[in-house]
């Protein structure tokens, strides 16, 4: 596999992490990314956090400075993050993200842009039950029929304290662009506990010609997932998947004719616990695997494997070179954790087999 690291965004001070974005092609032909960056001394996920965009215009071959495209203060909080990227259907720009309210409830938000370069933060009209739901970067998806949806994994919340417990698979759907989303709570999760009751979490969604596949991290060696030949109402019972992981997100995206799942392969088993790998939390090797169904996937092609690294939050794009950019955490503990450095990488498409 040819693959190159091309830019990375460390943390430095006062700048303790960056971590969760998603590509999206501007109006000159040029490359956005925007991606969560934390201000202050602390990088936990509640921390002060807004949102930033780098540009390419060589197809991601060199970047320019970061600049503030949304800011927490817009929406009178101290977080937004996990960045989606979404082209509407009247030609405009939007990057999307959780908004995490004061109150510990999450909703969403997003920041839109004529012609790419100039962006207007604003609220989602967001029609779901209160909870602290976690929705992945890089996950926001359109239907064929137009309409947007939002995965999400879905946690009560009860006097400004998130019940963590087992997360409930959620899809929110919008009809009309994005202005507005609706809630679909399938009411799926898993209660089998291995170290600790974990649900199914940071689900992902995509659409295979007529059917729906749905994935979800779990604390159980693999992925879970499930598929629907009857739109988001209709998905079976999730089950085990061919994707053994840690507890980690994975990604599916289709890119041209083929479809590429990222994701860590090697999960926590016969007594091995992520926890004796400190800098990478389990999450290494980074491999990726190539289809052309998103049934029957090729062999294990490992991007990273540093045993003293982790990777995770992946998002991909195609370039107009025959590429795929892929924009990742890749931190250690000289870092703060694995989730404070993110890392763009390019991969030639033709190198997978």
């Amino acid at each position: 596999m040819n693959y190159r690291l091309i830019h990375q965004l460390p943390p430095t001070e006062n700048n303790p992490r960056n971590s969760e974005g998603a590509f999206l092609r501007g109006k000159k032909g040029e490359i956005l990314f925007a991606y969560s960056r934390y201000h202050g001394d602390s990088r936990h996920d509640h921390a002060p956090c807004d949102i930033y965009m780098i540009t390419s215009r060589d197809e991601g071959e060199s970047w320019s400075e970061p600049r503030p495209i949304a800011l927490a203060a817009d929406f009178g909080t101290r977080n937004i993050m996990s960045v989606s990227a979404m082209e509407h259907q009247n030609g405009d720009l939007a990057f999307y993200f959780l908004i995490k309210e004061n109150d510990r409830t999450t909703t969403l938000g997003r920041t839109v842009s004529k012609d790419g370069e100039n962006f207007v933060p604003e609220r989602c009209e967001c029609n779901f039950t209160p909870g602290y739901y976690v929705v992945n970067n890089d996950r926001l998806v359109r239907l064929s029929d137009g309409r947007i949806v939002a995965p999400a994994a879905g946690l009560q919340v009860q006097d400004g304290k998130i019940l963590y417990g087992a997360a409930v698979l959620n899809f929110f759907v919008s009809e009309d662009d994005g202005k507005t989303f609706s809630q679909i709570n399938t009411g799926y999760t898993t209660t089998a506990r291995v170290n600790a009751t974990h649900g199914l979490q940071e689900p992902g969604l995509i659409e295979v010609e007529d059917r729906l596949y749905c994935w979800m991290r779990t604390k159980l060696l693999c992925q879970y997932e499930a598929w629907s030949e009857s739109g988001l109402g209709g998905f079976e019972t999730p089950q085990p998947s061919q994707f053994s992981s840690p507890p980690s997100p994975m990604q599916i995206k289709k890119l041209g004719d083929a479809y590429y799942a990222v994701y860590n392969p090697v999960p926590a088993y016969n007594g091995v616990d992520y926890h004796d790998l400190p800098d990478s939390w389990g999450r290494t090797p980074f491999t990726i695997r190539k289809s052309t169904d998103c049934i029957n996937f090729g062999p294990l092609q490992n991007i990273e494997e540093d045993s003293n690294r982790g990777y995770s939050y992946p998002a991909l794009f195609e370039t107009k070179d025959g590429c795929i950019l892929i924009g990742y955490c890749r931190g250690n503990s000289a870092d703060g954790d694995q989730l404070c450095r993110l890392g763009i990488g390019k991969i030639r498409m033709d190198s997978l087999e």
